[in-house]
């Protein structure tokens, strides 16, 4: 049963980690990041038996750990209720990330879910009363049928909840998705949600918020530490089937695919069980790439001092002109060797990035859409 499937997959990530325990000893654990699909599902024996497994390998880790995130949806949060969410901020959650995506009922059932928007008031106030410090929250725009006043209004309610954190994101449609699959389905162009972006930032700023990255807001406790952490170049050990390693070496999987299936959970229990996982899929990255994925994630502050002072001027000819040129159109600035977005840029991040990608990683990112198109 599926009980007896999760008891299974968690005593093989509890001793991934144990497989682990002597790189990851002679670190220090700044984020922990329970997440992919829905992870309240995870019974509270089993959020036990996870940070058991790090009290007893890593004795010193909850006096080091900044952040340690669980990824939740609105209704998990409302049946997990107030004692249920105090026993993960007990356990040591200090983030939780929820899915608000909107405060319109149509939206919310197009997006798959069969609740009404009171359940994201009652999943906040639960969040608040149970002392969460970080309530992460996220809102979609780009459903189908919906206006830049529906957007706005889901903006305004989440900002007047104060939240610490939010996320609003255009909808992307993987071609092996519901949506993508759906032939009616009609996504927002992408110059309407620039239009909308404008308006819904100013909500969000006037709010008392401060703008982190083109998409988060933060106020007070506020932030996704890990994911700032990556973006600087600090390794992320992933544990379980599918999840993803980044390293200042490579971009790889262990014990998982792009193409996730149930089979895959059996034969990663099996692997860890036996010593047998082995890496699915891999990218090494030399001088060049590191260099582009620095630019690629954090041109919110891209220092070229430090670039020269490990890689010298050899790789100016990738970035140079292309930043220049994003300088000349107003898009970033330049202070110090110090290269930031502007509020304008910030705006135009995602599509700013990809002009840093190599040919290599355009072609793979090409072939692995193409390959979903074919699911």
């Amino acid at each position: 049963n599926e009980l007896d499937i999760q008891n299974k997959y968690i005593d093989a990530m509890c001793r991934q980690i144990e497989q682990y325990s002597d790189i990851i000893s002679k670190r220090k654990i700044k984020t922990i990041f329970l997440g992919g699909g829905t992870p309240m599902l995870i019974v509270k024996e089993n959020i036990t038996k996870i940070v058991s497994t790090l009290d007893r390998l890593f004795p010193t880790w909850r006096e080091e750990y900044e952040e340690f995130c669980i990824e939740a949806s609105p209704d998990s949060i409302v049946n997990c209720g107030v004692e249920g969410t105090k026993f993960l901020v007990k356990s040591g959650i200090t983030r939780i990330n929820i899915g608000i995506q909107s405060f319109k009922s149509r939206d919310i059932n197009n997006f798959g879910r069969s609740y009404e928007e009171d359940v994201n008031y009652k999943a906040i106030k639960i969040l608040k009363e149970a002392n969460v410090k970080n309530i992460s929250t996220d809102l979609i725009a780009g459903f189908i049928g919906q206006t830049k006043e529906d957007f706005l209004e889901s903006v305004k309610i989440l900002t007047s909840l104060q939240p610490n954190t939010i996320s609003m994101y255009h909808l992307r449609i993987r071609p092996d998705s519901k949506f993508g699959k759906d032939s009616n389905y009609k996504k927002n162009p992408e110059v309407t949600y620039y239009e909308w972006y404008e308006e819904a930032r100013e909500i969000i700023l006037n709010s008392g918020f401060k703008q982190e990255t083109n998409v988060r807001f933060t106020r007070e406790n506020g932030g996704y530490l890990q994911q700032d952490l990556q973006f600087t170049s600090y390794p992320v050990l992933g544990i379980g089937a599918g999840a993803r390693t980044y390293s200042s070496t490579a971009d790889y999987i262990i014990g998982g695919s792009s193409k996730p299936d149930i089979s895959q959970i059996h034969e990663y229990i099996d692997s860890v069980n036996n010593n047998s996982l082995k890496t699915k899929r891999v990218y090494r990255l030399n001088d060049e790439e590191r260099i582009r994925r620095m630019l690629t994630l954090n041109l919110y502050r891209f220092d070229l001092n430090e670039v020269h002072e490990k890689y010298g001027t050899k790789y100016d000819y990738m970035f140079l002109d292309t930043l220049e040129e994003l300088i000349s159109n107003g898009l970033v600035e330049k202070s110090n060797n110090i290269y930031t977005l502007t509020k304008e840029g910030y705006k135009y991040r995602d599509i700013i990035s990809w002009g840093f990608f190599s040919e290599e990683v355009q072609k793979r990112d090409s072939k692995f859409y193409s390959d979903l198109e074919k699911i």
